[in-house]
């Protein structure tokens, strides 16, 4: 009997982008994601995405400052 815990993803990491839809743009060209879902937000933002590879799910929004998510700077 197979394990699901090896056989399927149960964790759905969050990243958060100071221009989002550049980077949702950039995983699906790069590394071959495709967009399940996209939720636009004011001014060019992101509110919610989920882009999928294979059983895979990440989540991709734009930064949020006023909450403190915010992208990681160089």
């Amino acid at each position: 009997m197979s394990d699901p815990a090896r056989t399927s993803s149960n964790i759905y990491p969050s990243l958060s982008y100071d221009d989002a839809p550049a980077a949702i743009e950039w995983l699906c060209r790069a590394f071959g994601f495709t967009r399940r879902l996209v939720v636009p937000g004011p001014r060019g933002t992101i509110l919610h995405s989920e882009l999928s590879l294979g059983p895979g799910v990440i989540m991709v929004s734009s930064s949020k400052p006023e909450s403190g998510h915010v992208s990681p700077r160089n």
